[in-house]
């Protein structure tokens, strides 16, 4: 059997207060769905799944890198300029009815679950938090 290393899915810092804030908000955000029992518990559970293996293996592989990197290389208006750009993607393709909204309103949930349990053993981890910032050399 082989063991693998998930040393390689986090990284080399502690997380960081913000994203720990922003991890509670967005955690504190979807509670409320759960707490509705309005949720389809396939599609959460495919989210999680997915969103679980992006941010650990897909983001540990060559193409995963190579994204981050060029992601942030870009700086940051033209990432908030990505981002804004793939809101209003999503934001158009919900006024055409093509995509089942709730169910990827339930998966998007799942995935930021995932996101907050990644967040949590990140910082177990690291062995706690560090500042509002993560410093980067340059």
């Amino acid at each position: 059997m082989t063991v693998v290393d998930v040393a390689a899915y986090f990284p080399d810092r502690p997380p960081t207060w913000l994203k720990v804030g922003i991890t509670l908000l967005a955690v504190l955000t979807v509670g409320g769905r759960f707490l509705d029992g309005a949720v389809s518990l396939p599609a959460v559970v495919a989210g999680f799944l997915l969103f679980a293996v992006a941010i650990g293996p897909g983001a540990a592989s060559g193409v995963g890198k190579r994204v981050g990197q060029w992601f942030r290389g870009i700086g940051t208006v033209r990432r908030t300029l990505v981002i804004v750009s793939f809101a209003v993607a999503v934001a158009v393709l919900y006024q055409f009815g093509w995509v089942p909204v709730a169910l990827l309103g339930d998966a998007a949930s799942g995935g930021l679950l995932a996101v907050a349990v990644f967040v949590c053993v990140h910082a177990e981890r690291a062995g706690g938090i560090d500042g509002w910032t993560a410093d980067r050399p340059g």
